[in-house]
């Protein structure tokens, strides 16, 4: 156990079970505890809280995977155990590493993957940025140059702002797509978002390829304030959607200024 790093994943929900399909498609032990009842297959040991105390002997580096709000009910429970010279790390892109340090005669960290998952798939993991902070840096890189991405280090102090930007690239873009599928659905018969879809992709890669303030066009880029009373107009029996069209052009207009 000193010179061979063991796995063991607390939660088997999408970015869990994603991980673990990762160990497994490259042929490589991963433990599990779960509150699930599973069936142990190739290279993936499932335990029940009831096993705990087995699942701990298995493995030297821990990951939580599990909610937020969920993680400190872990920390509980494992307070209960011998967790002398473990590595423990959490997958939270909001929370630090701070979390943890209740947890005696342990290394601890925050090891969050830049990504989202809709649904376990291993692919996910590779190719992409995972945020570090915390202890034992050298174990953290090599985890994640297992899955074939890269590492930053973040200070602990900025990681909430630093989670608030992922929310705004990956679950507000969401939001908007929403939105845009609404309104094609109210405007054109039998079509929706897909229609939308090398819109996005070249909006994506516009601002891949130029950053996103060089990229952005639209009638509040170009002050096209006749254009968008007219938007505003159409947009009166949608509350919402209307005071987020307004405030989004009216930061527009401002020239970002507030940035």
């Amino acid at each position: 156990m000193k010179n061979k790093i063991n796995v063991g994943i607390i939660g088997y929900g999408n970015v869990g079970g994603s991980i673990c399909k990762y160990f497994k498609r490259y042929k490589r032990k991963i433990f599990v505890l779960t509150r699930k009842n599973i069936e142990n297959e190739k290279y993936i040991e499932f335990y029940n809280y009831e096993k705990i105390e087995e699942f701990l002997k298995k493995v030297n580096l821990i990951l939580i995977c599990i909610r937020d709000d969920k993680i400190f009910e872990i920390i509980e429970t494992l307070k209960n155990f011998d967790l002398s010279g473990k590595i423990i790390y959490h997958t939270s892109g909001s929370l630090t590493s701070d979390i943890l340090k209740s947890l005696k005669n342990v290394y601890v960290g925050s090891l969050h993957p830049i990504q989202t998952f809709p649904k376990p798939n291993y692919k996910l993991l590779e190719n992409i940025y995972f945020s570090f902070e915390g202890e034992k840096f050298r174990i953290a890189q090599k985890l994640v140059k297992f899955f074939k991405s890269k590492i930053i280090k973040i200070d602990k102090e900025k990681k909430m702002l630093y989670h608030i930007a992922c929310i705004f690239a990956s679950n507000f873009s969401d939001l908007m797509w929403i939105i845009s599928d609404k309104l094609i659905k109210s405007s054109i018969r039998n079509k929706n978002f897909k229609i939308l879809v090398p819109l996005i992709k070249t909006t994506l890669n516009n601002a891949i390829k130029y950053g996103p303030k060089e990229a952005l066009t639209g009638p509040a880029k170009r002050k096209d304030y006749e254009l968008i009373k007219k938007h505003l107009k159409a947009l009166e029996n949608n509350k919402e959607i209307f005071e987020i069209y307004k405030l989004l052009s009216e930061i527009i207009l401002k020239g970002f200024s507030s940035f």
